[in-house]
């Protein structure tokens, strides 16, 4: 029996994910966000040719970092049949919109580099020992154990991206796009949960530590998008609106990542399937407006999340 529909599995488990996390209206949201995304990608390139090769070349610098740092690595080389063949599926269908809007602005050039993607699952992964960031580690809360994580398994990738998006905040698009990806890497961390004793630790009760972990993230994710932003808008003041709202969608994004972390904790367990849950919900903060999406999505969780809190921090039998 032939086993080609195997190197579809991941793509499958994906899907599955995302209908348990969102409701039928909210996929087509997604749908439509995403075709906006292609929209505005084509718009860009065709303003200006030069900014192809800068998306393409970001594109490419965070699957490949994606790839390096995908936790799910060893499961899938053990478990799954063809794990090289099903990954290179799962990050040609990321990198699916920005292809068709390089291809509609008849970027040729930017869009033959984009298949790359596909031979990353080829490419050794690089696995380093060691505390990583020890000096900006130092500099961050104990409390908020999530963000110290995400330097020890991002450094120095995460700090090149943001250097480079500094860097190149005077182009109207990249800047933005390596913000966001910086902070699908923070909202990955807050996958994985502390024990119950930690938990008890870190606040009094279930309203404290929710309060305690959104004010955190609110802070530092500010910290990270704000100075970016400010030299966007210097270089281009007549989108202004544009950096606002995006700074908005990204802090939503954050805090929905620490909100619905606690809807489902689990002492000691990594909440795989929240990612499919983020990746829409990011989908939607990267586009303009549409931050009122994950910001919807963060309302409905609050609640589940200081239930859930609340049951955990007076269950004695654990």
């Amino acid at each position: 029996m032939t086993t080609v529909p195997n190197v579809f599995v991941l793509l499958g488990l994906r899907w599955i994910q995302l209908r348990r996390a969102v409701p039928p209206f909210g996929i087509m949201l997604l749908a439509l966000a995403l075709v906006i995304l292609v929209w505005l990608l084509q718009k860009a390139v065709v303003r200006d040719a030069s900014y192809g090769a800068y998306i393409a070349g970001a594109l490419l610098l965070a699957v490949w970092g994606m790839h390096q740092r995908r936790l799910d690595l060893h499961f899938l080389h053990r478990h799954v049949p063809n794990p090289r063949l099903v990954m290179a599926l799962e990050y040609a269908a990321l990198a699916l919109p920005v292809l068709l809007g390089l291809l509609l602005a008849h970027a040729w050039t930017c869009a033959a580099m984009v298949p790359v993607v596909g031979a990353f699952p080829w490419v050794p992964v690089v696995r380093t020992s060691g505390v990583r960031g020890g000096w900006l580690r130092k500099r961050l809360p104990i409390r908020l154990f999530e963000w110290k994580s995400a330097v020890q398994r991002t450094h120095p990738f995460g700090l090149l991206l943001w250097l480079a998006a500094m860097t190149l905040c005077w182009l109207p698009m990249l800047p933005l796009f390596l913000l966001w990806f910086i902070g699908v890497l923070i909202c990955g961390m807050h996958e994985d949960c502390e024990p119950r004793s930690m938990l008890l630790a870190t606040a009094p009760n279930a309203e404290a530590l929710l309060r305690t972990k959104t004010i955190g993230a609110v802070k530092l994710m500010t910290v990270i998008v704000l100075p970016v932003l400010i030299g966007a808008t210097v270089f281009q003041p007549q989108w202004w609106w544009v950096h606002l709202l995006f700074g908005l969608g990204q802090i939503a994004l954050v805090v929905l990542a620490v909100t619905l972390k606690y809807s489902n904790y689990i002492p000691n367990e990594r909440l795989s399937a929240n990612g499919a849950v983020i990746t829409t919900a990011a989908v939607f903060a990267i586009l303009p407006g549409l931050f009122v999406v994950p910001l919807i999505m963060l309302l409905t969780e609050r609640r589940k999340a200081l239930d859930n809190l609340h049951y955990r921090f007076h269950d004695h039998h654990r």
